[in-house]
């Protein structure tokens, strides 16, 4: 069964698919370029900066929004590590995770070292894609666990750096099956009762992935990969016919997608109503149960703000947008605490139906007056079936952008990403994004 995947990787041309794929994936590197900037203003950026700087060597791969450059695979982790560090990067609803802050920064860090031109690089990115969200809904049926991202991620970023460094069928097959083998296999659930700077695994995953491509290359041997078992089939007969990236979907707000209907249902009450947070009494949320089991507690640190269901709920009655201020520097505002403590949450069975193929989420708001306001089911904004429009989707970008560039140099990046398949080498969109940047020193070994 192999076969066919190995014959996608190799056949595989961004030239030749259609225009409203090529559409999709061009929104997709947009969106994953904006948060990973944005998440260099984070401590789990710094930490894995240092960490990267004194345990990887000097290389050809740039630490994007700095001067620095490592190895590929030090690249891959402290890029992978930004794009996810402030939960705003894309997703897919199958494989309730990010395929994007993985496979982007491992196709990037391999396509700067082999120096390959913007069409190759689409090419791989979007190899990397499709056969990582497939990774992603097999091994979600395969295995009885919830697991993070980076189990299996690094399989989609795998596929891509294959493709960049050129591999063989047999060397394809050994990467696939490094990377599921050597994929952090770590159950979610228990990071999202306790958040942490592990996340979902992401550094880790797409570090893992570029490694098991380059240690393939070097005759490392893997198992066979998941893409052999008989669940496959079907998944296997749609490469280069369906192509999943355009089911992304994509995050207005800077929290777990888990927690987004709530503040879509509170948008709609607010819009329809005028409510203003000086009238509410008591906020009730009705979700899925694993909306209902993220943190309801004061957050300690971004980690936990974006793991939790009432912080951004209530900083969206507050501020009017749940964003990188909000998660970073307004974790102690005590208006947004004394919201969070009028919230009560229950979980809807009719929501849980649903679930992971919608997230969906209801409120009820009561007010001093006792006058009770209650919001229709609201699914969460940035799906494929109700997405973020155009504008909304630049807007996004100029929001996560501008304030570490600097809006000439957005548009820049923006319009270089547009027409990235006419570079003649990828290292000139990485240039872009160091320009402005702090650079870190590197510390001897």
């Amino acid at each position: 069964m192999s076969g066919k995947l190995v014959k996608y990787m190799m056949d595989e041309s961004y030239s030749s698919v259609p225009s409203h794929v090529k559409k999709a994936l061009k929104d997709a590197l947009t969106d994953i370029i904006a948060c990973t900037i944005a998440g260099t203003k984070t401590n789990v950026f710094e930490i894995a900066s240092k960490f990267s700087n004194r345990q990887w060597g000097a290389g050809a791969s740039s630490i994007l929004m700095t001067s620095n450059k490592l190895s590929a695979s030090g690249a891959a982790f402290v890029n992978a590590t930004s794009a996810n560090a402030l939960d705003m990067d894309d997703g897919h609803r199958l494989v309730k995770g990010h395929p994007g802050a993985i496979v982007f920064p491992a196709v990037l860090a391999a396509a700067e070292e082999y120096n390959i031109s913007g069409e190759e690089f689409l090419t791989s990115l979007l190899i990397a894609y499709e056969v990582g969200i497939r990774a992603g809904i097999l091994a979600h049926h395969l295995r009885p666990e919830y697991h993070c991202t980076g189990s299996w991620g690094a399989i989609g970023a795998a596929a891509g750096v294959c493709r960049v460094i050129g591999l063989s069928e047999a060397e394809m097959n050994h990467a696939l099956g490094i990377a599921e083998y050597q994929s952090t296999y770590s159950p979610m659930m228990r990071c999202i009762e306790k958040p942490s700077m592990l996340k979902d695994g992401i550094g880790w995953g797409s570090m893992t992935g570029i490694s098991a491509a380059y240690l393939a290359k070097e005759g490392f041997t893997g198992i066979p990969s998941l893409f052999e078992m008989e669940e496959a089939c079907a998944y296997l007969q749609e490469f280069g016919q369906v192509y999943r990236t355009e089911e992304l979907y994509y995050k207005p707000y800077a929290c777990c997608r888990w927690a987004q209907p709530g503040i879509e249902a509170l948008r709609e009450l607010i819009e329809k109503y005028h409510l203003s947070k000086a009238y509410v009494e008591k906020i009730a949320i009705y979700t899925f149960a694993e909306s209902a089991s993220l943190s309801r507690s004061y957050p300690k640190n971004t980690e936990e703000a974006q793991y939790n269901l009432t912080f951004p709920v209530a900083a969206y009655l507050y501020a009017g947008e749940v964003g990188p201020d909000q998660v970073l520097n307004e974790l102690e505002n005590p208006e947004i605490l004394k919201i969070m403590d009028k919230i009560e949450v229950y979980e809807s069975e009719e929501c849980n139906q649903e679930f992971p193929k919608k997230a969906l989420s209801r409120m009820e708001i009561k007010d001093y007056e006792g006058n009770l306001y209650a919001s229709r089911i609201h699914q969460a904004k940035g799906d494929y079936d109700y997405p973020l429009t155009s504008k909304e989707k630049r807007q996004k970008f100029t929001r996560l952008v501008v304030p570490t560039l600097g809006a000439e140099r957005c548009d820049e990046l923006f319009e270089c990403i547009q027409t990235v398949e006419n570079l003649k080498t990828i290292r000139q969109l990485s240039e872009l994004i160091k320009l402005g940047g702090i650079k870190h020193e590197r510390t001897p070994n």
